[in-house]
C-alpha cells in the first residue's frame, strides 16, 4: 500500500521556519517602535509646556492630520512587504527598483494633495494661518517615501536594518521638531523643524535600504498600495475613534480622564507591533499564512492578556499612576477595559493584514465597525447615559466584533484546506487514491 503524495508548498515560497524563529526580530522591531513612540510622547510634553494652550491645541490638531496623512506611507509599506514576500529572492531583488520608483511617485502625489488641502485644513481646524499646514504637507513627502523603504526592508527580512531605520527616521523627525519648537516657539516652527528632520531621515533611510535605484512598471505596486491604504485608513480611524468621540460627547473633565485611559489602550496596541511587522511578508504565501497567523494571534493575545491582567490588578490605582491624582474619579477600577480594547485592536490589525494579503473584503468590515461605533456612542449621548466607561466599553465591544468577523472569515478561508487534509488522511489509512483538489475560482475584480 502506497501513501498519497504530499502537497508541496508554492514554488519560491520561503521555507517553513521553526517555532519562535521570529521572536527576536519581533522583539527588536517592537522595541524600536516603542522607542520612537516614546520620543513622540516626550515632544508632546515639551510642546505643552513651551506653548500657550491655544498654540498647543493648534499643534496637536496638525499632528492629528499628520497621522491621517501617514496612511499612504503605511499602505506603501504593506504593499511592498507583501509583494516581496510573495516572490523568491531573485525575483524580489528585481522588484525593488520598481517599488522604490512607486514610493517616489506616491510621495510627490501625497505632497501635492496635502498642499491642495491646506485651505480646507485651515478652515476646518480654525488655524490662525496656513504656514503650519504648508510645512505639514512638506513633511509628508519624505515620510511617505520612507514607508516604501520600510516595506522593502520588511519584505526582504532585514529586520535589524528595519529597526535602525525606524529609530533613525523617528529620532531625526522628532529632534527636528524640538529644534524648531525651541528656536521659533510656534507650531509652524516646530513643523518646519520636523519637515527638515524628515528629509534628513529619508536620506538616512535610503542609505540603510541599500541605496535602491528606480525602474519602470509602477502600475501593479501602485494599485496594491492604494488598496492597502484604503483598508489601513479605516483601521487608523478606528484606533483613534473612541478618543475623538469622547472629546466630542463628554464634558471636558471626563474627556481628559478618557484621554489618560486611552494611554493604556495605545500601549496594548503598540507593544506587540513587531509581531505584525515580522509576520506580514509571510502572509503573502497561503501555506505560510496558515502556519504563521494562528501563532502570531496567540502571541499578541498572550501579551495583551498579561497587560490586561496587570491593569486589573492595579485597579483604581492604574489611572492615577499615569495621569496623577486628579484622574480616576469617573473610571475607578475599570481601566483594564482600555487595555483589553487595545489588545483586541492589535488582533484586528493582524487579521486585517491577512485580509489584505488574501485580497478579501475585510476592509469593509473595518469601515462598518467605524460606522457602528460612532452610531452607538451618539445614541448613548443623545439618551443622556454616556460616560467614560460606556465609551470604553463600546470601543471594546466594536473591536471584539471586528475580531470575530476576522476569525470567521479566516475559518471559512481555511475550510477547503481542512477538507483536503481530511481526504488525504483517510486515503493514507485506506490506500484509496486521492483526487486532486479543484483549483480555486478566480475572483472577479
Amino acid at each position: 500500500m502506497s501513501l498519497p503524495r504530499p502537497r508541496h508548498p508554492q514554488e519560491g515560497a520561503a521555507p517553513a521556519r521553526p517555532a519562535g524563529a521570529g521572536a527576536v526580530p519581533a522583539a527588536l522591531v517592537s522595541g524600536s517602535l516603542l522607542l520612537v513612540s516614546g520620543l513622540a510622547y516626550v515632544v508632546t510634553v515639551l510642546a505643552a509646556r513651551a506653548l500657550t494652550p491655544q498654540s498647543y491645541g493648534e499643534l496637536a490638531a496638525l499632528l492629528g492630520v499628520l497621522l491621517v496623512g501617514s496612511v499612504p506611507a503605511t499602505g506603501l509599506q504593506t504593499a511592498a512587504a507583501l509583494h516581496l514576500g510573495r516572490h523568491p529572492a531573485s525575483a524580489a531583488a528585481r522588484a525593488v527598483p520598481r517599488l522604490h520608483a512607486t514610493a517616489l511617485v506616491a510621495s510627490v502625489a501625497v505632497g501635492l494633495v496635502a498642499l491642495a488641502a491646506v485651505p480646507l485644513v485651515v478652515s476646518v481646524l480654525r488655524l490662525p494661518g496656513a504656514t503650519g499646514a504648508v510645512w505639514l504637507a512638506v513633511a509628508l513627502v519624505p515620510q511617505t517615501l520612507v514607508g516604501g523603504y520600510d516595506g522593502i526592508l520588511q519584505g526582504t527580512g532585514r529586520h535589524g536594518r528595519l529597526a535602525a531605520v525606524f529609530v533613525s527616521f523617528g529620532g531625526l523627525k522628532w529632534a527636528g521638531a524640538v529644534t524648531g519648537l525651541l528656536a521659533g516657539g510656534t507650531p509652524a516652527a516646530a513643523l518646519a523643524g520636523m519637515a527638515a528632520g524628515c528629509a534628513a531621515g529619508a536620506l538616512v533611510s535610503w542609505l540603510g535600504c541599500g541605496r535602491p535605484g528606480v525602474s519602470r512598471g509602477l502600475r501593479g505596486p501602485a494599485r496594491s498600495a492604494v488598496r492597502a491604504a484604503g483598508a489601513l485608513l479605516g483601521l487608523v480611524l478606528l484606533v483613534n475613534l473612541d478618543l475623538l468621540l469622547a472629546r466630542h460627547h463628554l464634558p471636558a473633565a471626563q474627556a481628559g480622564e478618557y484621554a489618560v485611559g486611552a494611554v493604556f489602550a495605545k500601549v496594548a496596541y503598540w507593544l506587540p507591533q513587531g509581531v505584525g511587522v515580522v509576520l506580514l511578508p509571510r502572509l503573502a504565501d497561503p501555506a505560510s499564512r496558515r502556519q504563521a497567523l494562528p501563532a502570531a494571534l496567540g502571541v499578541v493575545a498572550a501579551v495583551g492578556g498579561l497587560l490586561t491582567l496587570a491593569t486589573a490588578v492595579l485597579g483604581a490605582a492604574a489611572l492615577p499612576l499615569v495621569g496623577g491624582a486628579a484622574y480616576g474619579a469617573h473610571l475607578g477600577g475599570w481601566t483594564w477595559v482600555f487595555t483589553a480594547a487595545g489588545t483586541l485592536l492589535a488582533l484586528a490589525q493582524l487579521l486585517l493584514y491577512n485580509g489584505i494579503a488574501a485580497a478579501d473584503r475585510t476592509a469593509a468590515a473595518v469601515w462598518a465597525t467605524v460606522a457602528v461605533e460612532t452610531a452607538v456612542v451618539g445614541a448613548l449621548a443623545a439618551a443622556g447615559v454616556l460616560s467614560v466607561l460606556a465609551v470604553a466599553a463600546v470601543a471594546a465591544g466594536a473591536a471584539t466584533a471586528l475580531v470575530g468577523v476576522g476569525l470567521l472569515r479566516l475559518r471559512r478561508a481555511h475550510a477547503p484546506d481542512v477538507a483536503v487534509d481530511a481526504q488525504v488522511a483517510g486515503a493514507a489509512v485506506s490506500g484509496a487514491p486521492v483526487a486532486a483538489p479543484a483549483p480555486p475560482a478566480r475572483r472577479r475584480r
